[in-house]
């Protein structure tokens, strides 16, 4: 049989926290104390099964309270009314406390504003895709005409470079025509 329940729990919390604020572990607290570890635990994890009846567990816990200097009254687990109306009481609580219940506001609007982003963002995909296309018929309209100035650059280019090999040419033998001279005139006749 277990005798706990979150309001214990709780309790045993404030237990733990107050040793620990005293720097103690629980075998210093039950050897100073004078209190047995195995209910010093159990007060702790404020789970009552231990203790052979009421009375020792509102007396152990009366004893270790006075000797943490806490201020805390006993939960009598041992009341099923008690027990009934604290844990109803702790149901309320969560309820009221919980994530949903105190951010509904907050979660409507970050809700809200993701919805029109998604708006926004889908029109903005349509805006970008109707310009795309736009682009892309300009784009080749352009390039038909590009083609044709390209054509016609290139044949100037080949035009140029065939004007300079032929000059290079007519150049060279030139040279060697005037070669051929001034050979033929260092040369005495026969």
């Amino acid at each position: 049989m277990s005798l706990k329940s979150a309001h214990t729990g709780k309790i045993g919390k404030a237990f733990i926290n107050a040793r620990r604020l005293r720097s103690m572990s629980q075998e210093e607290a039950a050897s100073t104390a004078l209190i047995n570890i195995n209910f010093i635990k159990a007060i702790e994890s404020g789970d009552y099964a231990i203790f052979p009846a009421r009375m020792f567990a509102v007396q152990y816990f009366e004893k270790y309270a006075k000797f943490l200097n806490l201020e805390i009254n006993f939960f009598d687990i041992y009341n099923a009314e008690v027990v009934a109306a604290a844990e109803e009481e702790h149901d309320l609580d969560i309820s009221k406390d919980s994530p949903v219940n105190k951010n509904i506001i907050f979660i409507i609007f970050i809700s809200f504003v993701f919805l029109i982003s998604l708006i926004f963002l889908f029109q903005d995909n349509n805006k970008n895709h109707e310009a795309v296309e736009i682009k892309l018929v300009k784009t080749s309209s352009n390039l038909e005409g590009f083609t044709i100035d390209t054509e016609s650059s290139f044949d100037n280019d080949i035009n140029e470079l065939h004007h300079e090999i032929n000059k290079f040419f007519i150049q060279d033998k030139l040279d060697s025509i005037q070669l051929d001279v001034t050979v033929d005139s260092s040369e005495s006749e026969a």
